[in-house]
């Protein structure tokens, strides 16, 4: 692809110190090339593969210790500093020889489709080649993420094939449907040989044709998990919308860190993690999203007996709140994070039902604020609870699976039946150790009766206002301050 983007006098300036400091490294007979892809972040890739005599040296534990030194020398001269010239989600391919400039190169959607072909052709995971392979990729944004929803099948010599949900060159996918300015959905088939593309819409300009399948064909276990999967989603969402109105509006989350766990259905291409408002005839509820989907794995449910944890979480609040003051609520990175418990747990279902009701215990910095995809820092513990009445030794707690008048705590779903369970912060008279800290189980449990039973008297179940504050003061740490808010009445 003719770009211009090197054109300016720095990067001409760039490229020929590149070019003067790579050519005492080259070595004749030698066809140097490097690919990397500019991110958001900075770039990936990188590493330099050459050609020899007709044969690829690139790095691997077989090479001699001349060829692997000389990559990482030659490596060293860095070539991303020129990538930061290209738009973002560029993929530019650098070629080099033994008395040369540096050639800069854009990947063009061909090419894109050539190095699928060639990944495909030379793919030495499985014994079996590859005589056909399909993918077809729908596109959505979620939040600050471009979500790729990928199904892809391959099909061997020996009569058998195989489907799975995600391709490992999904940056490549996200590269292209940004260079082509968008798409709604992508498909390329590999067959005899050949590869070809179509889109939808149809870009001629990029050799993309009108797609004109809706569906591939998938192996019979696959397809058994995404309808299961489907069909999960359809059910919770039905249950949401009997409660309420559905805002229709998505809360992604930041999932998936170092020290996060994935949800159950998990994908490196599109984003599960996600929270929903509910607003029914006299409260708002801010409710996860996902943590029942199926599982698109076999490894984590051999025989698809459940619908993700069994669980879903959430908090019920007085009155009808707003779906930006909900965003940006303490709550919601407090939902997060006893998601996260849960999910760290293991069976939290198989805990709740024992227990009935769960004391849980937070230090202000267990919570994550930035846990919003649309990277902005929910309202931190200050504006939601009031420190005095709820914090004891820097902690506070909450009791998980109080009754709502309105949810309820069992809802059957495809797969199984699964819980409801609710968040409400308990106070921090209650955090002694003569009470729920308490190393003897039937003070604990004396304990959680004492507050459910206070909680059912007062008649206010699992509701929670939108603040304990006098007022709902608006403090995260990007504000520098505090902003006071009108108070909802409740």
């Amino acid at each position: 692809m003719k770009n211009n983007y090197l054109n300016s006098e720095e990067a001409r300036e760039i490229m020929k110190e590149i070019s003067e400091k790579l050519q005492p490294l080259l070595m004749e007979g030698r066809e140097y090339y490097s690919e990397i892809t500019k991110t958001d972040f900075g770039s990936t890739g990188g590493s330099v593969s050459f050609y020899e005599n007709g044969i690829l040296y690139g790095y691997s534990s077989d090479n001699p210790d001349e060829i692997s030194k000389h990559l990482d020398e030659v490596e060293e001269i860095r070539l991303s500093s020129l990538v930061s010239f290209f738009p973002v989600y560029s993929k530019v391919k650098f070629t080099f020889k033994k008395g040369e400039p540096v050639v800069a190169e854009q990947y063009t959607v061909a090419m894109y489709l050539e190095g699928f072909k060639n990944k495909i052709e030379n793919n030495s995971s499985r014994s079996e080649k590859t005589i056909k392979k399909e993918l077809l990729v729908r596109f959505k944004q979620e939040a600050d993420e471009l979500g790729m929803f990928i199904d892809s099948t391959e099909y061997y010599d020996d009569a058998t094939m195989r489907s799975f949900d995600f391709m490992r060159n999904s940056d490549d996918l996200k590269s292209i449907y940004h260079l082509v300015g968008g798409l709604e959905s992508f498909y390329f088939k590999y067959e005899n040989g050949k590869i070809e593309a179509q889109s939808v819409p149809a870009l001629e300009e990029y050799g993309l044709s009108l797609l004109t399948i809706e569906n591939i064909e998938v192996e019979q276990e696959y397809k058994k998990r995404q309808e299961a999967f489907e069909e999960g989603v359809k059910l919770r969402h039905d249950f949401f919308r009997s409660l309420g109105t559905l805002d229709d509006r998505v809360i992604y989350l930041r999932v998936g860190g170092f020290r996060d766990h994935s949800w159950p259905e998990g994908s490196t291409s599109h984003n599960s993690c996600k929270m929903r408002v509910i607003h029914t005839p006299e409260t708002t509820i801010l409710v996860t999203d996902g943590l029942t989907d199926i599982y698109t794995s076999p490894r984590f449910d051999q025989n698809l007996e459940y619908n993700g944890i069994g669980a879903e979480f959430y908090m019920e609040f007085y009155g009808a709140i707003p779906f930006g003051v909900m965003h940006e609520h303490f709550a919601m990175a407090l939902i997060n994070t006893t998601s996260q418990i849960a999910l760290g747990h293991g069976d939290i279902k198989k805990l709740m039902l024992s227990q009935q009701y769960v004391s849980v215990e937070f230090t202000e910095e267990d919570v994550e604020l930035w846990v919003n995809r649309e990277n902005k820092a929910n309202h931190n513990l200050n504006s939601f609870l009031t420190p005095e009445k709820f914090l004891k030794d820097d902690s506070f707690g909450v009791i998980l699976g109080m009754e709502s008048k309105l949810v309820p705590q069992k809802v059957p779903f495809n797969l199984e039946e699964i819980l409801m369970i609710s968040i409400k912060p308990v106070e921090g008279k209650w955090l002694k150790r003569t009470k729920l800290r308490s190393k003897d189980n039937d003070m604990v449990k004396a304990a959680k009766e004492e507050i459910i039973e206070s909680w059912q008297t007062s008649g206010e179940m699992n509701l929670v206002p939108l603040t304990y504050q006098k007022e709902y003061i608006q403090t995260s740490p990007e504000s520098g301050g505090t902003q006071l808010a009108c108070l909802f009445p409740f």
